[in-house]
């Protein structure tokens, strides 16, 4: 979601709600690996259930999730 994505997110990650999702898929390459990430994998694993059944192939939810996740962080600065 917006708030956790600004709060920290991993460098080169693109937000994409999973509210938003069915409308935007149109911005991802079915081509490219996607790996799908949220705060604790729930979320990023209907999302990536979503993307499968619209035909992408290469998905991949990352658990734990961001609540895992120890690596650099980007923040949002507005």
């Amino acid at each position: 979601e917006a708030a956790e994505y600004a709060f920290g997110h991993i460098p080169g990650a693109k937000s994409m709600p999973i509210g938003e999702l069915y409308s935007r898929m149109y911005e991802l390459d079915k081509a490219q690996t996607i790996y799908v990430i949220g705060r604790t994998g729930t979320r990023s694993d209907m999302a990536a259930k979503q993307l499968a059944e619209a035909g992408f192939t290469k998905i991949y939810n990352v658990l734990p999730g961001m609540s895992g996740y120890e690596g650099e962080l980007e923040k949002e600065v507005k």
